[in-house]
């Protein structure tokens, strides 16, 4: 099984300048197809996805953990 796709998403808090970066992996193979993660997990911020498995999640909310402000989001 191997990685298919990926969206990376970039985290920032502008209230207390944190920033994080992880991805969502879409994983399968050639006989299995495709199925993506239901989301990721951020260490400095909570997070909120809708999808996964045969369609791409989408994150829905994000809150910086430390000051409890909405974050804002870049998804590459």
């Amino acid at each position: 099984m191997g990685i298919i796709d990926k969206t990376t998403y970039t985290l920032t808090c502008q209230h207390c300048d944190t920033k994080e970066v992880s991805s969502v992996l879409d994983k399968g193979s050639n006989w299995s197809g495709s199925s993506w993660q239901s989301g990721t997990t951020f260490e400095l911020f909570d997070t909120t996805w809708n999808g996964g498995q045969k369609q791409e999640p989408t994150l829905e909310k994000a809150t910086c953990k430390k000051c409890k402000n909405p974050a804002t989001f870049q998804k590459q």
